[in-house]
């Protein structure tokens, strides 16, 4: 009786820590994101992510779901999420905070070595002439090594970018706005109207500058060449 006590007791301490050495956890990478945000009175958000899965888990610790957080910014409402995984329609579990919403969405059968596409779509009000649109921001990140996140966003016909930005535009190409990211931004943000920048902004202050510096340059070489003739 002693001895079946004890191993009793042995097995009750050993069990748990045993079954819990057994549950691997998962690791994966947003290997790459393409977003695209329509510009208007209601913003449209949609978003297509990879994320290669190197170790799917096991027991209880099994990949089931991706999530991520949405920022919730003010007067700014988010409706109608909708998604898919793998190109299958899913249902996403949304959990609201104080300061964001936890967004996640359910995947099954993932293996080692697999990649799970998630493309979401979303409305966000705002008033017209600004965009500040937050963005899903996915539990994984990216390696950091490489700009995998692609961003375009889409103005009114006619309009452009006129101030302020963030992230900073790679480039400009009257109203559509495009980005090359390293990691996911919780938001982007923008200014826009049917005018553009104005004519002095500090890329054209700099110019300016850079042409006068020249020119004095120029004309003080040509004063000391006189004076020396």
């Amino acid at each position: 009786m002693k001895l079946l006590a004890a191993i009793l007791v042995v097995g009750l301490l050993l069990g748990p820590g045993t079954v819990a050495a057994q549950d691997a956890q998962p690791s994966a990478d947003l290997a790459g994101a393409s977003i695209t945000v329509d510009v208007g009175e209601t913003n449209t958000v949609t978003a297509e992510y990879q994320f290669n899965v190197s170790e799917a888990g096991s027991g209880d610790s099994e990949i089931s779901s991706i999530s991520g957080t949405i920022w919730k910014l003010p007067d700014r409402d988010i409706s109608d999420i909708s998604a898919t995984v793998d190109g299958e329609s899913v249902d996403p579990s949304v959990s609201e905070g104080d300061r964001h919403l936890d967004v996640s969405f359910p995947v099954g059968g993932v293996e080692d070595g697999d990649t799970v596409t998630v493309t979401l779509e979303y409305e966000v009000a705002g008033p017209a002439g600004k965009i500040r649109a937050p963005l899903w921001v996915p539990e994984y990140s990216t390696p950091g090594q490489a700009n995998v996140i692609d961003m375009t966003l889409n103005f009114p016909e006619e309009t452009t970018v006129s101030g302020s930005t963030f992230p900073s535009p790679d480039g400009v190409d009257g109203n559509v706005a495009s980005y090359d990211l390293l990691h996911t931004p919780g938001f982007v943000a923008a200014e826009y109207d049917d005018t553009g920048p104005g004519i002095l902004t500090t890329d054209t202050l700099y110019s300016i500058l850079g042409v006068v510096v020249m020119v004095g340059f120029i004309v003080g070489g040509l004063a000391i060449d006189r004076k020396t003739a």
